[in-house]
């Protein structure tokens, strides 16, 4: 495969920036839109973490500006738990200019890896799933705040 293997999803979201942050950092909201080890832990995502599944990959942040991104470099264990510079898993949070939140979930580049598609179309399927959930996350605690049901 000769083409890069980029997935990028952008998602409006009902709900402040700030909201959207806490979802995408607080492992009580990300185990339900992404797995996290059971040995994780409750701390909040920090410019430090690292996310470690034995025997398969690990996935350190490499990029963190609070309430606007995260970027995770993604280390695979076939490749002696070596980052793999171009296979990143990024999050960024903006408003627009009607005051309009926005969540934009890439995923790249899986082409130094697989040659298949295989993880590529898989990492469809998660941007996809994945940006559905933060933002049903984001707007229920919103709403449920506000009083409104």
């Amino acid at each position: 495969m000769n083409h890069n293997l980029i997935i990028k999803n952008y998602i409006q979201i009902d709900a402040t920036p700030e909201k959207v942050w806490d979802v995408l950092t607080d492992p009580k909201y990300i185990r339900q839109w992404d797995e996290l080890p059971e040995d994780f832990g409750d701390d909040a995502i920090n410019a430090s973490s690292e996310i470690d599944f034995p025997g398969f990959s690990r996935m350190k942040v490499s990029t963190f500006e609070p309430g606007k991104v995260i970027r995770y470099s993604l280390h695979i264990s076939d490749y002696t738990l070596q980052a793999i510079s171009d296979a990143t898993y990024s999050y960024e949070v903006s408003v627009d200019e009607n005051g309009k939140t926005w969540l934009k979930i890439e995923i790249s580049d899986f082409s130094v890896l697989f040659e298949d598609g295989k993880l590529y179309d898989e990492s469809v399927i998660f941007g996809k799933t994945a940006s559905e959930k933060i933002k049903e996350l984001a707007e229920q605690d919103t709403y449920s705040v506000s009083g409104i049901h």
